[in-house]
């Protein structure tokens, strides 16, 4: 398998909005952690944390403290 090449955080936010679009990620479903989603796109944890954060101004999730992000429903 080839190594992946890490992704900048407007990549994964994009991706992580095209996922949540087609319903890979339903309403109230949890993200994958911030440590899985780095390992995916091979990027930084904060790297991570930027597109997410990108995620929640646009309304797209929502942050649980000490649960976790869930897509908003």
């Amino acid at each position: 398998m080839p190594p992946v090449i890490p992704h900048t955080a407007a990549q994964i936010e994009a991706d992580l909005a095209r996922r949540i679009g087609q319903r890979e990620f339903a309403p109230g479903a949890r993200l994958p952690s911030y440590a899985a989603l780095s390992a995916e796109y091979g990027s930084a944890r904060r790297t991570v944390a930027r597109a997410i954060d990108a995620l929640k101004a646009r309304g797209l999730v929502v942050g649980v403290v000490g649960s976790g992000v869930y897509v908003a429903e």
